[in-house]
């Protein structure tokens, strides 16, 4: 990872499947494994294992008192996606593609 751009190292970890999902469901609190699990969906205990020690090695959670938690460094990557999520939700409206329990 060390020799590639530093945007292309981000979306490398960003787009393994979960990645993003399991970060956004910590963005507004900390979290243990059964609830991240469950508030991710159908996201595998093996499979979010595999995520969470990635998202660790990344410095972008941490084992809080109270579950899983955001670092700093996630806070911020975070705070770089309010305005798309702000975006993404005109657009679903205009495409006809939103389910009004997700908003």
């Amino acid at each position: 990872m060390a020799q590639q751009r530093p945007i292309m190292a981000l979306l490398e970890l960003m787009n393994k499947k979960w990645s993003m999902r399991v970060l956004w469901e910590l963005h507004t609190s900390a979290s243990t494994f059964r609830e991240l699990q469950s508030r991710c969906g159908e996201i595998s205990p093996t499979v979010l294992n595999k995520r969470i020690k990635e998202l660790r090695a990344s410095l972008l959670i941490t084992d809080g008192d109270a579950g899983y938690e955001l670092t700093s460094l996630g806070h911020e990557l975070i705070e770089q996606f309010h305005p798309i999520n702000k975006w993404a939700k005109k657009w679903v409206k205009q495409v006809g593609i939103i389910d009004e329990a997700d908003h």
